[in-house]
């Protein structure tokens, strides 16, 4: 499978756009809370256009806003999401911004606590091989989230069963803001795919060509009856952990400037070309402030709603 360099570029640009127009908001006091993608989006873009859209299922990171555009959520949608607006797709406005979900995407609903999402995504591929279907299930999570014990619990399962499921480890240096050196052993993540006998790899999370080529490798296999895939993706996030956060408070702006060099946008535009990244990223910049502007002026939920979707019946408020 190719890689459409200039449907991936587009998709890694409006991620962008769509980020800056986000942190930009939530600064003035318009929003109450942004989860930055900058810097991850080639992880995102590369391993969407790997998956069968609306077949596979992907138990998202919180940083894949381009994955999540790779596989049809459309900025207007993600826009009502960040606001919170009622007609939000991923949770009408009960969850914060970056709790990704959609039934018809195939996109397994995320929560707060991290990493919840690699449990739920084996059970789901646990699912797709009780009832015969050929879907695979991505599995993306932090490397500050790799450190808990549901990790192991999931591949350790995983493995056993031969689930068809990938896993994939956005190493961006930092759990929140403890640096890696100070969450994990020595060794690199990968490595520990050794220890449940399943394939294993490190990539350039900054390039997205070899995020797809990788993306393709696991998925394929996979698909294919063979089980599980272990692929960490070196990044690197260029702003604040969210918006609550100051990250000059343990991270140099030299380290920043340094990764910046590096930034997977600059990357595709070299390979794409100026004149078309240059007109992809208009079209981005145009799209990100119209979903902003008109997600902005849609409905707030109705208070009245407040106890729908919940295990408890509503409660009397008589007294």
């Amino acid at each position: 499978m190719t890689l459409d360099l200039r449907s991936a570029y587009r998709t890694m640009t409006l991620a962008r756009r769509l980020d800056e127009e986000m942190w930009r908001l939530a600064r003035a006091g318009r929003a109450h809370f942004a989860v930055p993608c900058s810097g991850h989006e080639a992880v995102g873009a590369g391993y969407a256009a790997a998956l069968r859209r609306g077949h596979d299922f992907v138990a998202p990171h919180y940083r894949d806003l381009a994955a999540m555009l790779g596989l049809g959520l459309e900025p207007a949608e993600v826009m009502l999401h960040f606001f919170a607006k009622s007609a939000d797709p991923c949770s009408a406005g009960r969850q914060p911004y970056a709790h990704w979900g959609s039934r018809s995407r195939r996109i397994i609903s995320l929560q707060g606590p991290q990493p919840n999402q690699v449990t739920h995504g084996v059970g789901v591929a646990w699912g797709s091989r009780l009832l015969g279907e050929d879907s695979v299930t991505w599995i993306s999570f932090g490397d500050g989230g790799a450190q808990k014990g549901e990790v192991h619990e999931a591949m350790n399962f995983a493995a056993i069963h031969r689930l068809p499921c990938v896993f994939c480890v956005e190493s961006n240096g930092y759990a929140q803001s403890v640096p890696s050196r100070l969450e994990t052993a020595p060794a690199p993540i990968y490595s520990r795919g050794a220890g449940y006998g399943i394939p294993s790899s490190q990539i350039d999370g900054m390039d997205v060509e070899e995020v797809h080529r990788a993306s393709v490798e696991a998925v394929e296999r996979a698909r294919s009856g063979e089980g599980p895939s272990l692929v960490e993706a070196i990044c690197y996030r260029y702003l604040a952990n969210t918006s609550n956060d100051d990250d000059m408070r343990y991270r140099s702006r030299e380290e920043v400037e340094e990764w910046r060099r590096r930034d997977p946008l600059q990357q595709t535009r070299e390979r794409l070309g100026t004149e078309a990244a240059d007109q992809l990223d208009e079209e981005a910049r145009a799209v990100a402030r119209e979903a902003a502007a008109w997600a902005e002026s849609q409905p707030d939920g109705d208070p009245g709603t407040v106890f729908d979707h919940v295990y408890s019946p509503q409660p009397s408020l008589e007294r």
